[in-house]
């Protein structure tokens, strides 16, 4: 089964879109190099298909004498910085297309009142430009994705940040009417799409916003994840100051999860965006939001694919 499609080299593995990606390449049949800091020095192939090197191996040709074993990529599907995916790019140029994630921060974002936000986001659009314009120069196809709000498997600071406080709390916590819209995004979708991207018999090139498949209020979002929860749990509706406050202060203590002013702010602002001409494209039809447990843990068929715990 492994191998028939080629040879697609993962960044970010280990993320939350990379443990869903990796089954789904080998399942379609690819061949798959697996890209992560924290991979032994030896590739380690931990399945039929899939092999894990350390990012450098790759990247950046430290032991050539190892790296000259493993079939060069093919293709190239970036989930973690697209300044590995540059370097990537730059380095292997057989690549035939490449399908990168970035996000739709980039563009909501863009002007946040927090100046670290804004240094961030305008770093991501740098970064975007630039595997942009290598892309263009080597006429290799890039479909450039931005995922709206990404949940799926726990990893997520957002989803499942709501989901720890009403666990916890019994509480989530609301600045004022929480009437932003929101398009929360499965990992597990986002990781078919880019199978998809792959497969497709004309590469796109193209930039997009890739959404999930309902657009809700950020209230109506906290109601369905509290309805999840063993125990009861309530909505605690705040002032939105007075909230943007105490964020604020908590921030200040130690081990506080990164939350800030603007992220309470973005409640009551809408997040949305159109995706109709990539989901057309890809026929792709990504789930409603409806969470259950299970999209708060790794599931058992992708941690089989991930790097061992104890190497």
């Amino acid at each position: 089964m492994a191998g028939k499609r080629g040879v697609v080299c993962v960044t970010g593995a280990s993320s939350q879109l990379g443990v869903f990606l990796l089954p789904r390449l080998r399942q379609a049949g690819f061949r798959v190099l697996a890209l992560g800091r924290e991979a032994p020095l030896r590739p380690l192939e931990v399945a039929d298909g899939v092999t894990w090197m350390r990012t450098g191996l790759l990247a950046d040709g430290e032991r050539r004498d190892q790296v000259l074993r493993q079939p060069p990529p093919e293709q190239l599907v970036s989930c973690g910085p697209l300044e590995l995916a540059l370097r990537l790019v730059l380095r292997y140029p057989g690549l035939h297309r490449v399908v990168a994630f970035s996000s739709s921060s980039v563009l909501s974002k863009a002007a946040s009142q927090d100046r670290e936000e804004r240094r961030r986001m305008a770093a991501m659009a740098a970064d975007e430009d630039a595997l942009t314009a290598a892309c263009a120069e080597r006429g290799l196809p890039l479909l450039l994705l931005r995922p709206t709000l990404i949940y799926g498997c726990g990893m997520d600071r957002n989803v499942s940040l709501l989901a720890g406080l009403a666990r916890r709390f019994g509480v989530i916590p609301l600045a004022g009417p929480g009437a932003g819209l929101r398009q929360p995004a499965h990992a597990d979708d986002l990781a078919e799409l880019a199978v998809r991207a792959l497969q497709a018999q004309r590469p796109l090139d193209a930039a997009s916003a890739a959404c999930g498949g309902s657009t809700l209020s950020y209230r109506e979002m906290a109601l369905r994840i509290a309805a999840l929860q063993t125990r009861r749990v309530r909505l605690l509706r705040l002032p939105e100051g007075l909230m943007a406050a105490l964020v604020r202060i908590l921030s200040l203590l130690p081990g506080a999860p990164s939350v800030n002013a603007e992220m309470v702010r973005r409640q009551n602002q809408d997040l949305v965006f159109d995706d109709q001409a990539l989901r057309l494209a890809l026929d792709w039809t990504p789930r409603p939001f409806d969470p259950h447990p299970e999209d708060f843990e790794v599931p058992e068929h992708c941690k089989s694919l991930q790097l061992p715990l104890e190497m």
